[in-house]
């Protein structure tokens, strides 16, 4: 397993494709691309030329930091490749808080982490921003 941390050479249909295949779909086109590259910390897992994992985080490095879009392929979960992104990811940012939003099936994931519930936290959505202007 080989962790990359820049977005040089990266296939940008096989990062849509992994996120589909682990249930983050809805992020299409090139503004998954502007998101990784507009990122301060990524981190792709590669089996061979393959694409099995990807996570990014944006940060001021010094107060706040929020991960995002952290996906392993199926067929690669249970393998430790999560476990080896974050612990990456997180070893990047100097920040005190570091924020993530999780579904409930991988709380348990994150909790190993030191991430807990926070009920503080509001957010605005605009699903009309989910996607680029056909």
């Amino acid at each position: 397993m080989r962790l990359k941390h820049d977005c040089e050479g990266i296939d940008w249909l096989a990062l849509i494709d992994l996120f589909k295949l682990s249930d983050l779909g809805g992020r299409e086109g090139d503004k998954v691309r502007r998101s990784f590259e507009n990122s301060d910390v990524v981190c792709f897992a590669f089996d061979g030329p393959k694409l099995v994992g990807s996570a990014r985080a944006l940060s001021d490095f010094e107060y706040h930091a929020t991960i995002y879009d952290v996906a392993v392929h199926p067929d690669y979960q249970r393998r430790g490749i999560g476990t080896r992104m974050m612990d990456e990811v997180l070893s990047a940012l100097p920040a005190w808080r570091v924020l993530l939003v999780a579904d409930d099936d991988v709380r348990l994931f994150y909790s190993r982490f030191g991430f807990e519930s926070f009920g503080k936290v509001f957010a605005r959505i605009d699903r009309l921003k989910l996607s680029d202007p056909i």
